[in-house]
């Protein structure tokens, strides 16, 4: 294999997971015993860590007093490099200054049960049958905002055991009881003030055994957690120094760029000029895969203009004839049919739509979106007798190991995993596409690391995109406010199916139980007398996935947006007109009340100034957001302020909580004002970002962030900014113009923001 070149952290990952646990190098703990939480292996030692006494993969404790974290979620931004050693450096009593952070392979114990079980881990209970089996597989992912939700309990627990095992090799070392000793800072203490590094007793502490699980701080004695943090890997992105997928550089790397097929479906059958290309400077192969046809070469920049040079023969599928018309007609035809499934049904809503109360209707819509990825999808491959190397900024790097094994048929076991930083993530670095491309590209080179790339012309018109989506609404509402009826239906590609589909294909959903479909839909906190929410099916060859907030980005913009129409129809203020429905869910209305508060909304605005609301659930968080905005002109307008609240249960890191809010209305807002992908002849119609355009710092609002206290286990914060983004310009717009906007982009409409 290759020599790595690339900018390092103190220990590499690699290290970490040969030389953890080997005898004199240190310690290597996370919990022992039976009792341990949902990721309980017992005496796991973590692949090529040999024989001997390390109990897990998360902490190592090296002789110079050195504390390597094992971060096995991806860093995109969400702050997840600071979030779980925040919850380890609080039990176990050291300085978040002294520690080194790596991410490790994705080997069973780091299993996100959270994200497939969608259950708050319980210690006390142990290991559920179904995490047993979601470990077996080894799940390791990012995702669905559950890195802290899945490590708030496990991570203090590893923390916390560490630190007893270094008691009691303290006051063995002594000749005291352990309760004579305790821990500060890196160093065991006795009642004389004597005091051991960790270091110097990491060794010792290797070879105890905690058969019980430790008590954990009080949330009052908490130095660490819930403090505001500087991110660990800001320094390094400030000076350049972060590694990020496109950063990679190997001894003798080549780099590769791939054309697609043109058409959605379809298939490149050959390529006419091969022997021009393979003339061109710095072009040393052009090759034919499944996933494209690509050029290697000695730089990207040369490999991307021989690729766009290739004269391929294609094969479209059949799928000329798909277009954003066809699509919208198909959509339309969905509402009007029989319900592929009806989740939700309480109540008698026909009857109550045929009472006396005032019936109200419409439809929303919204386009096919592109994650648009500030970094576009790359990933760099070795292949060498019968062993894979990758490089890669990937959200799921169990993922990466089955889209080379499946390529390449080399074992599991022989392929190592480098998860950089990633650009950017959305989802859209969940999927095995890239990977699996730059494995096909590398296998013709073997020996020779190569690092492929999806230029941005190739990301966007090759994406796994959040796919155009038609809610139908009925309600009717009496003459006290009260909703009696609410009737939705929905109609779309199922993003599960189709995404799973492609991740793993023996766990993929039916499209009528995707619980995706519905989310954000369904389960309202709002009281209303009878309900439904049903959906069906579009079945196209396009490619749907994941987006920051799934199903809540889209259903999060109807359902509020269609709130507002029924507080108008009852003639209420919206904001009252919610709270009076959340008489059920005090943390709905105390997150309501809160931004209503920040934003003042009682006090009349000044002239051709106006406010919109909006109040959303997602990924375990309440969030409520005010827009606040001028009218500058017929459809020009500014928009100045968004007030948000939060509650996302206990929290760990404000600093982070804040970004993240602010991060997920800019990127709803750029979705709302500006994002669409259209579909012309099976093919996409935007290019690069002068097509696809967001959200500039001349347009963007400033954003106060509140963050609740509530004593609740946590949410998400990584998602539920961006659901009440839209819905809360499009109200406040409906205040200014009388006018309400059902379909988006806004910028269609005619909207112009400054």
């Amino acid at each position: 294999m290759a020599k790595d070149n690339s900018k390092k952290r103190k220990w590499t990952r690699r290290a970490f997971i040969i030389t953890g646990g080997l005898a004199g190098t240190g310690l290597v703990v996370g919990v022992a015993g039976n009792l341990y939480m949902n990721k309980a292996v017992k005496k796991y030692s973590g692949i090529g860590m040999g024989e001997g006494s390390s109990l897990n993969a998360w902490i190592r404790i090296a002789p110079d007093n050195t504390v390597t974290l094992a971060v096995p979620r991806a860093e995109m931004g969400q702050g997840i490099y600071t979030a779980l050693p925040m919850l380890i450096a609080e039990e176990l009593e050291i300085d978040m200054n002294s520690i080194e952070v790596i991410h490790p392979q994705p080997d069973k114990p780091y299993t996100n049960t959270f994200l497939v079980t969608q259950k708050e881990p319980n210690a006390f209970k142990g290991y559920t049958m179904m995490e047993k089996v979601y470990t077996f597989i080894g799940i390791v992912g990012t995702g669905g905002s559950t890195s802290v939700p899945d490590g708030f309990n496990n991570m203090r627990y590893a923390g916390a055991t560490a630190r007893e095992m270094l008691k009691k090799a303290a006051a063995d070392k002594w000749g005291v009881a352990v309760a004579e000793c305790r821990a500060e800072k890196g160093y065991i203490i006795n009642a004389k003030n004597e005091r051991l590094s960790y270091g110097e007793l990491a060794e010792a502490a290797s070879s105890i055994k905690i058969k019980d699980l430790p008590e954990l701080k009080k949330k009052e004695d908490w130095t660490i957690i819930q403090k505001p943090i500087q991110r660990v890997d800001i320094p390094e992105k400030v000076t350049g120094d972060a590694e990020f997928g496109l950063d990679v550089r190997l001894k003798d790397m080549l780099y590769a760029a791939v054309r697609h097929p043109a058409t959605i479906g379809g298939k490149i059958t050959g390529i006419n000029n091969q022997i021009d290309i393979e003339g061109m400077r710095g072009v040393k192969k052009v090759v034919l895969t499944d996933f494209g046809a690509a050029v290697i070469a000695d730089n990207t920049w040369r490999a991307k203009n021989a690729a766009l040079a290739l004269d391929l023969a294609e094969d479209d599928g059949g799928n000329t004839g798909i277009s954003s018309a066809s699509i919208a007609q198909q959509l339309t035809d969905i509402l009007a049919a029989k319900p592929l499934a009806t989740p939700e049904d309480e109540g008698d809503v026909n009857t109550a739509l045929s009472g006396s109360g005032k019936v109200i209707e419409a439809r929303y819509d919204v386009p096919y979106l592109a994650h648009a990825t500030m970094e576009p999808m790359n990933c760099t491959v070795q292949i060498e007798e019968g062993k894979a190397a990758v490089w890669v900024g990937h959200q799921a790097p169990f993922v990466v190991q089955n889209a080379v094994n499946e390529i390449s048929g080399i074992d599991q076991s022989a392929i190592l995993v480098h998860t950089t930083y990633l650009g950017g993530g959305f989802g859209r670095r969940a999927e095995p596409d890239f990977v699996k491309a730059a494995t096909a590209i590398a296998q013709s080179m073997p020996g020779t690391p190569i690092q492929t790339v999806f230029t941005r012309e190739e990301d966007m018109r090759n994406d796994m995109y959040r796919p155009a989506v038609a809610s139908q609404f009925k309600a009717a509402v009496n003459e006290k406010g009260e909703i009696e009826a609410w009737d939705n239906m929905i109609a779309l590609q199922s993003v599960s199916n189709s995404s799973m589909s492609r991740v793993m294909p023996s766990m993929a959903v039916k499209p009528k139980d995707d619980i995706a479909t519905t989310e954000g839909a369904m389960h309202l906190p709002y009281h209303m007398n009878n309900r439904r929410v049903a959906f069906g099916q579009l079945d196209l060859p396009i490619q749907v996935g994941y987006w920051r907030s799934v199903g809540s980005s889209q259903n999060g913009f109807f359902t509020e947006c269609f709130m507002d129409e029924c507080a108008e129809a009852a003639g209420k203020d919206p904001y009252e007109f919610r709270r009076s429905k959340l008489d059920k869910h005090p943390r709905f209305k105390a997150v309501l009340d809160k931004a209503a508060e920040m934003s003042n909304w009682k006090t009349p605005l000044p002239e051709n100034k106006f406010r919109g609301i909006a109040l959303h659930k997602s990924f375990g968080s309440i969030v409520a957001e005010v827009a606040e905005i001028t009218k500058l002109g017929d459809k020009e307008f500014s928009i100045d302020n968004y007030y948000c609240a939060i509650d996302c249960g206990q929290y760990v890191n404000p600093n982070t909580i804040e970004a993240q809010m602010q991060g997920g209305i800019v990127f709803g807002l750029s979705a709302a004002l500006y994002g669409e992908i259209t579909w012309n002849n099976g093919q996409v119609e935007q290019y690069n970002f002068p097509q696809y355009d967001m959200v500039r710092m001349n347009v963007s609002p400033t954003v106060a962030v509140h963050i609740m206290e509530v004593d609740e286990y946590p949410g998400g914060v990584g998602e539920p900014g961006t659901p009440p983004a839209a819905p809360a310009l499009v109200n406040a717009l409906a205040a200014a113009t009388g006018v309400r906007e059902r379909s988006l982009p806004l910028a269609k409409q005619g909207y112009r923001f400054v």
